[in-house]
């Protein structure tokens, strides 16, 4: 028998409502699409595997549930202490301070605190029953010490919020599955624990705030931050598995009303409505109005709207139509409606102004809200087209492991899939087949890099996500990002993990979630971010997060900038004003971005020399006599080497003060030598195999000392870093380079990075060529027989690096492979040359390239140039790309 036969027998014998009203369910699903979800499952294995994942996950509990009632409901967080049922809550500097009152039931549990802390809840089985006094027992994420201890309620962070949300969650699952197969037993355990948790929260009254610490007195004032039952609009999440249950559940709920609706004189959906309808007033006028705070309470109040009757169901006169147009149109004192919203994404870049992690989650979240309304006959997506462009614009940020680059308040991880999901089902349910195409190769290219399953989606995804359509999965690619607002560049040369090349430079903002740490650098190794930005802070309230956020925790030089505007000095491939990606590019094998702010100015170039190796060129520039580089990089260890591999002797020391950052505390096991050489680092990740390296080759200058320090932890994610490397409670292996009583804007700090598997290291030699004051000449040579000489300068001199090297300009190189003529490169200059090859700008400047392939010549140009080969009189060519020279 397959599934959708045996669901459909159990399915006969449903019984009608007992109150008439709005149809339910409405949400995420309609009575009559019921067959349709079943169809879904029987058909398409992603659903099948979903819907039985959801069923496995249940059974234990629904079957527990049936001769132990209590097992479930007892783990919710409530205030279970007779006599102490508070009714009302209390604030003090943001968290809770008491309670009082007492409720003819046990009523829901506040969070112990605003902030974030360092543990996890134990398993549901694990937890405490009927727990009296909110202390919950956790596990620490950062120590790695699997021992749970107990954590007082005042101290319990966000716990007391997850665990009741967990619980929450297996209602919603149940309550869905009442709803495909009639089954009875599923709507039991559903709807004990929603009878629990909606009776607990009715009698809540929402906290008070006396002092305002949440900048508002709480209760149903308006203002402050504080939500109908949490300390912000942000985290009211509850709600949106409550009234999602309540939507498969409310017919069953009607039919089998829990006892004490009597002395309360209501009925469910008066009762009900009634709770769902507090955190919908309490949260249109509350949090802030701009930022993703707007939008986030908005994606929590949507099921409470939806699930509501209509308008004249209630007294006020306030139901589902009288509060959607407070999304749509109506704009008040506290809240922007969605025209404001969609107002503040970049028409060209379509991105939100903040962190990736923040703008990321915005546009899933306008997409899932449009979708429900979509349902409910209001196409907000076709209204506002740059709904889609914001959704596709995430792109650009993904890393070639599809996870987001980390800068600002975030911590990184896959990009968020469901927003491609419901591009999908929109595209699908409009007949747009193209774009639906489109956005199933994203889909598809998630899947199949172990980023996202489709197998273990929730009720919504089950209910509302469509077949992927074609069969590709290539993304988008462009060579070259920038945003001008997030002051971010993003360079790739090829998109795989194995192969591909990748950088991100970034300038320092001051809010939206960005942060201020100067003109700071992230490349990447086999789809990994090597040399990251950490980010294992456990909350913005820990002493850490100042760290993190700042430029001891990004990789840059102090002291001097850390914030405010950029410029552009030249970047190769470049992005023009009216584009978020290039739309050319001058050399397959060399890209490269010169950004100044303030007094400094870096340069940082990718530099390919085989289909599977390349490089990085890293140089920075601070007009400053004193300096620290600092540079974290992942690593089980970094050991340090002078330029012919001789370990240098380091020895202890505490000497690196708190001068430039007080940050600065946080560097452990300092090791120090005074060198002023050129240097080798290698860091070693030994936890994966093949193992990974970093090879660091820096030029010398005088006045140098040189560290290597433990860092804190990279992160407390799982899934950024290889073999889990540096992840809390791993300290991160870091270098320091501290230059004293010498100008870095003349004495840059100059170093080419490598990152290999072991066994194939392809770079054999680094030597410095020229140093000047404005003027820099590094040669690399790899095992391959390919040889390039780097320049770089910051004026307009024509410089000699050798009787047969010329350059003028900010960037070039010149590649030969075995004496053989391979490429000049020239990014925005007016001349480079080599024996008898010559590139040089007709105009101002140019960056262009003459390369040979199979022994013919072509040249790439972004504005007409001169070129002279061998020893032919220099010929001028207009601009273009990849023009044969015949």
């Amino acid at each position: 028998m397959n599934i959708l036969l045996f669901i459909v027998i159990i399915a006969m014998g449903s019984c009608a409502p007992k109150q008439k009203g709005k149809v339910y369910p409405s949400i995420y699903a309609t009575p009559e699409e019921q067959h349709a979800i079943l169809e879904k499952i029987d058909s398409h294995d992603w659903a099948k595997s979903s819907w039985i994942n959801m069923l496995d996950e249940l059974q234990p509990y629904v079957d527990r549930h049936q001769s132990d009632p209590e097992w479930i409901v007892s783990r919710l967080a409530m205030y279970w202490e007779e006599g102490a049922h508070y009714t009302q809550c209390y604030i003090k500097k943001q968290d809770w301070d008491y309670g009082e009152g007492n409720a003819p039931v046990p009523t829901v549990r506040l969070p112990g605190m605003r902030r974030w802390n360092d543990y996890v809840n134990v398993p549901l089985e694990d937890r405490i029953p009927y727990n009296k006094s909110g202390d919950m027992l956790g596990i620490s994420r950062s120590s790695g010490d699997p021992t749970p201890v107990l954590v007082p309620y005042k101290k319990s962070g966000h716990m007391i919020r997850q665990n009741n949300m967990e619980i929450l969650k297996l209602a919603e699952k149940a309550a869905f599955a009442y709803y495909v197969t009639k089954d009875e037993k599923y709507a039991k355990f559903s709807s004990d624990i929603l009878w629990t948790w909606l009776l607990g929260t009715y009698y809540m009254q929402p906290p008070l705030d006396p002092e305002k610490s949440s900048k508002g007195p709480g209760g149903y004032e308006p203002g402050g931050i504080l939500g109908y039952y949490d300390y912000e609009v942000i985290h009211d999440d509850r709600q949106d598995v409550a009234a999602s249950t309540y939507d498969f559940l409310h017919d069953y709920m009607c039919e089998n009303e829990h006892p004490h609706l009597k002395e309360i004189g209501k009925n469910t959906t008066q009762m009900a409505g009634e709770v769902f309808k507090r955190f919908i007033e309490i949260d249109l006028v509350r949090g802030g109005k701009k930022g993703n705070w707007n939008v986030n309470r908005y994606r929590h109040l949507m099921n409470s709207i939806l699930v509501l009757e209509p308008n004249d169901f209630y007294e006020d006169g306030k139901g589902r139509e009288y509060y959607i147009p407070f999304y749509t149109e109506i704009e008040t004192d506290y809240l922007d409606p969605l025209p404001n919203i969609m107002s503040v994404y970049d028409s060209i870049t379509g991105l939100w102004p903040e962190s990736p992690g923040y703008a990321s989650s915005m546009i899933p979240t306008v997409m899932q809200m449009g979708i429900k309304l979509y349902k409910n006959g209001v196409n907000t997506m076709a209204e506002y087209p740059i709904i889609p462009k914001a959704a596709m614009g995430n792109l650009g940020w993904l890393d070639a492991r599809g996870n987001l680059v980390v800068f600002g308040d975030m911590r990184g991880g896959p990009s968020n899939i469901s927003v491609f999901e419901n591009l999908l089902t929109y595209y699908t349910l409009e007949g747009d087949m193209d774009n639906a195409k489109t956005v199933s190769a994203v889909i598809r290219k998630a899947v199949n890099s172990g980023q996202y399953s489709r197998e273990h989606l929730g009720v919504e995804g089950l209910c509302l996500n469509k077949p992927l359509v074609g069969s590709s999965s290539d993304l988008p690619f462009h060579r070259a990002a920038y945003s001008p607002f997030h002051r971010h560049i993003i360079m790739k040369n090829k998109n795989d993990e194995e192969k591909g090349m990748m950088f991100t430079l970034y300038g320092g903002r001051k809010g939206s979630h960005l942060s201020d740490n100067g003109l700071a650098l992230q490349f990447y190794g086999k789809g990994w971010a090597l040399a990251p930005d950490g980010a294992a802070y456990e909350s913005y309230w820990t002493p850490d997060f100042k760290y993190y956020h700042g430029a001891t925790g990004a990789n840059t030089i102090v002291p001097g900038y850390t914030k405010g505007p950029i410029t552009v000095e030249a970047m190769d491939p470049k992005v023009d004003d009216h584009s978020f990606y290039n739309r050319e590019e001058t050399s397959p094998n060399c890209s490269f971005a010169d950004v100044s702010a303030a007094e400094k100015r870096r340069l940082v170039a990718m530099v390919r020399t085989s289909e599977t190796s390349g490089y990085y060129v890293d140089i920075f520039r601070s007009d400053q006599d004193d300096n620290d580089y600092i540079h974290h990089n992942l690593g089980n260890t970094a050991t340090l080497l002078d330029a012919d591999g001789k370990a240098l002797n380091l020895k202890k020391v505490n000497d690196l003060g708190t001068a430039y950052s007080s940050m600065y505390e946080y560097f452990k096991n300092q090791r120090k030598v005074a060198f002023s050489n050129d240097f080798v680092v290698q860091w070693h990740i030994g936890d994966v195999s093949p193992a990974l390296y970093t090879d660091m080759w820096m030029m010398g200058q005088v006045n140098r000392q040189v560290y290597l320090v433990d860092a804190p932890p990279t992160t407390i994610r799982e899934d950024v870093t290889p073999g889990q490397m540096n992840k809390a409670p791993q300290n991160t292996p870091t270098l320091i380079v501290r230059q004293t009583n010498n100008n870095a804007k003349n004495s840059p700090f100059v170093a080419v990075f490598e990152a290999y598997n072991e066994g194939e290291k392809s770079i054999s030699e680094i030597q410095k060529v020229v140093r000047q004051d404005c003027f820099v000449c590094v040669k690399v040579r790899s095992k391959n027989g390919s040889t390039q000489h780097v320049f770089n300068a910051i004026d307009d001199q024509v410089y000699k690096a050798s009787k047969d090297l010329e350059f003028q300009g900010s960037f070039g190189i010149c590649s030969q492979n075995k004496e053989r003529f391979e490429y000049l490169y020239l990014g925005r200059g007016k001349k480079i040359k080599i024996g008898n090859y010559q590139l040089q700008a007709v105009g101002a400047t140019v960056s262009a390239e003459l390369r040979a392939v199979d022994g013919k010549l072509y040249y790439s140009a972004d504005a007409p140039v001169l070129i002279q080969k061998d020893n032919t009189q220099e010929k001028e060519y207009p601009s273009g790309y990849n023009i044969l020279i015949d």
